[in-house]
């Protein structure tokens, strides 16, 4: 069985799943495959979910992070109510031109359109992945455009960048979208920071946005005062130090604080979702695999999911991966039966980001014949 997430800037989870099913065949071309590619709610979540149980995929025009209009995609099953969505399809960092990458100016509203779209489409439950977002402005876009207005000491409504946000007085929360108290909210994601504070949105993840190093503080304060405004309007319905609340700069705390929406580790979720124990299960070898394995995969990573699920079942796993930052003892440890990297030493960095389908395969085909043979 093939789970891997996705090599971050190389391929996707599905396509790395076709090139390890290149390199099982050719190690052994009657083995029996069966492909359910994972994510941990990062970007490609929502196309992941939709393909792999057969829902429709939507395409909406929003406004995209510097308000812009984009097309982002969507799923939806009309069967069962559920849409899901990726943060980053709307406010993600690739729709940002590098010269534009001022978080200062920046806001997540498109993700608010999206979830507009699919509440009109009927969706009653809604799966948000976070992941990849380009925006901190602590889910404010999102906020203003399921109905929330941000208003200064003379009641001017204010956009909701966090520079447009500065001379914040007041929120209104009587114009929220009165449908979203009759729509569950589940919010997918693999990491547990606060709002502010040095674990904060601002902090960790303002300066791969885009954030200068010396307006940290200044942005971290901005959300404070943000979740102030939202808490003394009867909005905030939970500590903004509740984890993950600073995920998707700041997008948590809207989901999670505000809009009441039930945190779930990404991975796990998925995982139950698409029935990954019981293809396990049934399975002899699980390969799985992402960008790289290192001393923060077991904290809610793909690898680690798919690593914990296999040992309960007594199913062994091994995994390629980009790099392996990790020795043989600490691979055993973590549960892994064996691992290969790409850059592995015999080719270059620039190589494999050239060709990752061909490496992957490669690496694959000698995993698998090194397990075959051990197997006798």
């Amino acid at each position: 069985m093939l789970s891997p997430d996705s090599f971050k800037g190389s391929l996707d989870a599905a396509a790395v799943a076709n090139a390890m099913a290149r390199g099982v065949h050719a190690a052994s071309p009657t083995a029996q495959i069966r492909a359910l590619p994972m994510a941990d709610g990062g970007e490609g979540t929502a196309d992941l979910i939709t393909h792999t149980l057969g829902w429709e995929w939507h395409l909406s025009d929003v406004h995209g992070p510097t308000g812009d209009h984009v097309t982002a995609g969507w799923g939806f099953d009309a069967d069962s109510r559920r849409a899901v969505i990726d943060v980053a399809s709307a406010c993600g960092l690739d729709l940002v031109p590098a010269d534009r990458r001022d978080p200062w100016q920046l806001d997540s509203r498109g993700v608010g359109e999206l979830m507009q779209v699919a509440i009109d489409a009927g969706a009653e439950q809604l799966l948000i992945g976070l992941g990849g977002s380009g925006t901190v402005d602590g889910g404010a876009g999102m906020l203003a455009a399921l109905g929330l207005r941000f208003l200064d000491a003379d009641d001017n409504e204010l956009p909701p960048t966090p520079a447009g946000l500065a001379s914040l007085a007041r929120a209104d929360l009587s114009g929220l979208d009165p449908r979203l108290a009759d729509t569950e909210i589940v919010v997918l994601n693999d990491v547990d920071n606060p709002l502010t504070g040095p674990q904060g949105a601002a902090a960790v993840f303002g300066p791969q946005k885009g954030l200068a190093d010396g307006d940290i503080a200044a942005m971290d304060a901005h959300l404070g005062r943000l979740a102030e405004t939202i808490d003394a309007a009867g909005g905030q319905r939970r500590p903004t130090g509740t984890p993950g609340a600073g995920a998707a700069g700041g997008l948590g705390f809207a989901l999670d604080c505000v809009l009441e929406g039930m945190p779930r580790m990404g991975a796990t979720f998925l995982a139950d979702l698409i029935g990954l124990d019981a293809a396990i299960a049934e399975s002899d070898l699980v390969i799985t695999g992402e960008g790289q394995i290192d001393g923060q995969t077991s904290r809610g990573k793909v690898v680690a999911e798919v690593v914990g699920r296999a040992r309960r079942l007594g199913v062994p796993v091994v995994a390629v991966a980009g790099s392996l930052v990790c020795n043989e003892v600490e691979l055993a440890d973590f549960g892994l039966a064996d691992a290969r990297a790409l850059c592995d030493g015999s080719i270059t960095l620039d190589q494999a980001m050239a060709e990752p389908a061909h490496w992957i395969t490669a690496r694959t085909q000698a995993l698998v014949a090194d397990h075959l043979a051990r197997a006798g």
